[in-house]
């Protein structure tokens, strides 16, 4: 047994040197092979389109950001308590989270996506004409395009990215896609408000000319009863209350006065009084004033007209980081291609040398 492994042991060291001899003998071959295939890994490297990626980083809006909305809860809220029904409520105000899901939803959605292609990446594509190419340009869009939403509970930043051939348009294009789903939160949020304060706008109208309307019609009632009192009061010739007269009580609103045994004492009161009061009715323009209820329906009023909608002053989400224009494209990776392609070089020169000796054999 000894004397098989001696006899093993010199046939392995003729084969490891002749198989050292054979590459050093196609050592030029090898050479030729690894620099072609090195040269060829760099001529793609230099000369491939360079693609660059950028990106935008979001955060949950600032309470500030919200301070215009939730100031408009706070007055939608006063303004409709106590006004349709005790059990009525203000609108809930904005919480940082509630806003900035709103802005995740469609900064995800695929009509801010179709928004984006129809207005700034189709129309930079040299051909858009057909429906293929637009098709094309649609999955093109998918594949430069990425979003990546907060996963875990305690998670809150979200990134765009977004890949492309020319580092500055990508940037402006990043921004702009972010700017849509702001916008589109925006508008979602305040339409919504706007409807609730429309409707309690509505209420506070409807109460405050039902009210105007009640007044005017006991008005005129009134100056019905005192015109009836006046004929009364002068076909007896009593132009002053007479002495020891029953007292005649007016309530606060002044449109009603007791009366004894169901009929009107109105007339006690004398042709005077009663043509004062009856001149003073007739020429009164407004009755808001002797509407107890008025002054509070109107300060809510107010209120609601004071509330600002303007979309500018609503944040749904913070700009963690802004996308700017890269420097460095990350692809192709030039140095990494050309360190590959010597590798591979080497490696195929190795085979092709090895395979030219085994032709030669056989």
């Amino acid at each position: 047994m000894a004397q098989n492994a001696d006899n093993h042991h010199p046939s392995d060291e003729i084969d490891l040197r002749e198989l050292v001899e054979t590459l050093w003998a196609s050592k030029i071959l090898i050479i030729v092979v690894t620099l072609i295939v090195t040269c060829v890994a760099t001529a793609y490297a230099f000369s491939s389109t360079p693609i660059y990626q950028t990106s935008v980083h979001t955060l949950p809006p600032t309470a500030s950001g919200l301070a215009s909305y939730n100031v408009a809860s706070q007055l939608t809220g006063a303004a409709i308590r106590g006004t349709v029904t005790d059990s009525a409520s203000g609108i809930a105000p904005l919480s940082t989270q509630d806003a900035y899901k709103t802005f995740l939803r469609h900064l995800n959605s695929s009509t801010i996506r179709q928004s984006f292609f129809d207005e700034f990446y189709l129309p930079a594509q040299e051909k858009k004409e057909t429906e293929a190419d637009k098709q094309r340009a649609w999955k093109r869009l998918n594949s430069e395009l990425a979003i990546n939403l907060p996963q875990k509970v305690d998670e809150v930043e979200a990134n765009l990215t977004l890949e492309g051939k020319d580092p500055k348009i990508i940037a402006k294009w990043a921004n702009a896609y972010v700017d849509l789903a702001t916008l589109a939160a925006r508008e979602e949020l305040l339409s919504g408000l706007a409807g609730e304060v429309k409707i309690r706008k509505l209420s506070l109208e409807d109460q405050i000319t039902t009210l105007r309307q009640m007044a005017e019609k006991a008005r005129q009632d009134r100056i019905t009863r005192l015109k009836g009192a006046l004929a009364i009061a002068e076909s007896i010739d009593l132009k002053t209350p007479a002495d020891g007269a029953p007292l005649i009580a007016i309530n606060t609103e002044g449109l009603n006065t007791e009366s004894v045994g169901g009929g009107s004492l109105l007339y006690l009161r004398g042709a005077r009084a009663l043509r004062a009061e009856l001149q003073q009715l007739q020429e009164r323009e407004t009755d808001d004033a002797y509407i107890t209820e008025l002054p509070d329906l109107l300060k809510k009023q107010a209120l609601l007209n004071s509330i600002n909608l303007n979309p500018d002053l609503m944040s749904v989400a913070t700009i963690d980081r802004a996308a700017i224009a890269p420097e460095d494209p990350i692809k192709p990776r030039k140095r990494l291609i050309v360190v590959l392609g010597f590798i591979l070089g080497g490696i195929l020169g190795l085979f092709i040398a090895l395979f030219c000796q085994l032709m030669r054999r056989n």
